[in-house]
């Protein structure tokens, strides 16, 4: 098995626009977000110039709603002339990769009920023909394309087949809940009905601790946090790193408010905004994909989950991600009294609550 860890975008694309060049048979691509700016240009130009046979790909119904992170029918967005502009440009751009002969399907659909609006097909998924395979958070759009991220690219015939298989199964409309555990690397995927049985794995692994939690994510809640200050009870160090410039700022203010409450040690990314998910557990066990570790990922979405014990893979995450992210980062005092944690854990069961009702 040949794994490579793929850190930020333009790493991650030259790897991927060398595979999709050398394509003979087919590319199939899930992503969450596609726009037609540059960065999905880029792609549209790649899959047409290439001679795979069959090209498909496969984005949320989120990207249909919301360009470059704002939703597009907002009274303010409806007359904004660059927005308008980009829906014209990914339109054409989507309408080109249909005319080359590229299948592209929406998954997840919107609809009146909550889970309907929520419920999205979040996974990140590349697969070429049957050789190698991408997972990880890294969406097809500029604004993306300048977060911090990262990619695992996977060369291994069994974990490709068993990716290649998910991919064809969401491309039916099927959502699955599956398993595949290789040597140094097992693969869970979340169907968003039955969730907590694809991420209890990570849980346990949270639970099974001896040493140190480390989780780097822009959008950590519950039922992770109950979790991580269970294990800062046991004597454990948690580590949070979260983006100091949250594209969606509640996430920051929750953050701050979780570790409040527990010994769990906050730190903010102050280089941009980051949009990577992991979380490396004794330095011996790796969790990424394209799971946030919120309560959406837990419950609702689909996403797919890579637990990695591969000792090179670990090494590479510490010295290319974890080490140079904490240096990238600010310390977070965020002590309280004990009347204002009680006060905090209110609040949080409240929102708990008031999240578990809608969906």
């Amino acid at each position: 098995m040949k794994l490579d860890l793929l850190v930020d975008f333009h790493e991650f694309w030259s790897r991927l626009s060398e595979d999709i060049r050398s394509a003979e048979q087919s590319i199939f691509i899930q992503t969450f977000a596609l726009e037609g700016d540059h960065v999905g240009q880029q792609l549209a130009a790649a899959l047409i110039s290439s001679a795979a046979r069959d090209k498909r790909i496969l984005a949320d119904s989120f990207t249909r709603v919301v360009l470059s992170d704002r939703f597009r029918f907002s009274p303010a967005n409806i007359v904004d002339a660059s927005l308008r502009r980009e829906a014209r440009d990914t339109a054409a751009m989507l309408s080109c990769l249909q005319s080359a002969n590229i299948n592209l399907r929406f998954t997840n659909p919107y609809g009146p009920l909550p889970r309907k609006l929520l419920s999205r097909n979040h996974k990140k998924l590349i697969v070429i023909d049957e050789a190698v395979a991408y997972v990880g958070g890294i969406n097809f759009s500029e604004h993306n394309a300048a977060w911090h991220d990262m990619m695992l690219r996977i060369e291994d015939p069994a974990a490709v087949s068993f990716l290649r298989e998910e991919f064809l199964s969401t491309w039916n409309g099927i959502n699955r809940s599956t398993h595949e555990k290789l040597v140094g690397l097992e693969m869970f995927t979340a169907d968003g009905r039955s969730n907590r049985v694809a991420f209890q794995p990570v849980m346990d692994l949270i639970d099974s601790a001896r040493r140190s939690v480390f989780v780097e994510s822009p959008y950590i809640t519950f039922p992770f946090y109950d979790r991580l200050r269970a294990a800062t009870r046991r004597g454990i160090a948690v580590t949070v790193l979260t983006p100091a410039q949250n594209n969606w700022r509640l996430f920051a203010n929750y953050a701050r408010l979780e570790c409040a409450r527990s010994e769990i040690k906050l730190r903010l990314f102050t280089r941009g905004m980051s949009h990577l998910k992991a979380m490396l557990i004794d330095d011996e066990c790796l969790i990424a994909g394209s799971t946030n570790f919120d309560y959406l990922s837990y419950r609702i979405h689909q996403e797919l989950i890579a637990i990695l014990t591969v000792p090179e893979v670990i090494a590479a995450f510490r010295e290319r991600v974890m080490l140079p992210d904490l240096a990238q980062s600010a310390a977070v005092d965020c002590r309280a009294s004990e009347l204002r944690k009680r006060w905090l854990g209110i609040q949080m069961r409240v929102l708990d609550a008031a999240v578990s009702i809608l969906t």
